[in-house]
């Protein structure tokens, strides 16, 4: 049998313990989501971490990898040497079609900024300035904390500078 002043401590340890959950669930309501049965509504803010965003689909986020790895694979390999201008088309093509299937079935892709960039570089390497620079502007100010700003960066600028020769000549 427990003596009256155990049960009695350990009634005050639970009370303890049940207050700072009480109150660790209304100040950063757990950072888990969910803190002592309290679900967190999407509009409200996480500690120090934005809002809370709608979860990805993790089957379509599967599939717009594949099609980004794809991509890649064929952003790196070189046109044939017998026909390059045709073979370069073909790839580019290739690239363009992975990359916009990406775009049309998941926009809030999480490798967005990516997706953009080699858009960018397709078009560039295709003599196509116009959409290229359209693409790069769209990462550096949608993404403005990517890795691929600073060389989007530096593609604008060979852009301009490209642009600036041509209107010279």
């Amino acid at each position: 049998m427990m003596k009256p002043q155990t049960n009695f401590a350990v009634l005050w340890l639970l009370a303890l313990a049940l207050a700072a959950m009480s109150a660790l669930a209304e100040t950063n309501r757990c950072r888990s989501g969910v803190c002592l049965g309290i679900p967190l509504r999407s509009a409200e803010q996480g500690v120090g971490r934005g809002p809370v965003a709608a979860p990805r689909d993790p089957e379509l986020e599967k599939q717009s990898l594949h099609n980004l790895e794809v991509a890649r694979f064929y952003f790196k390999r070189k046109p044939d040497k017998a026909d390059k201008e045709n073979s370069l088309k073909r790839l580019n093509k290739g690239i363009e079609d992975r990359l916009f299937e990406i775009i049309d079935t998941n926009p809030t892709f999480s490798k967005m900024d990516e997706v953009y960039f080699l858009l960018g570089e397709v078009y560039f390497r295709g003599g196509e300035s116009e959409k290229s620079a359209e693409y790069l502007n769209k990462l550096v100010k949608e993404f403005p904390d990517s890795e691929f700003v600073r060389p989007a960066k530096k593609r604008l600028e060979e852009l301009q500078a490209n642009n600036e020769r041509k209107k010279e000549d």
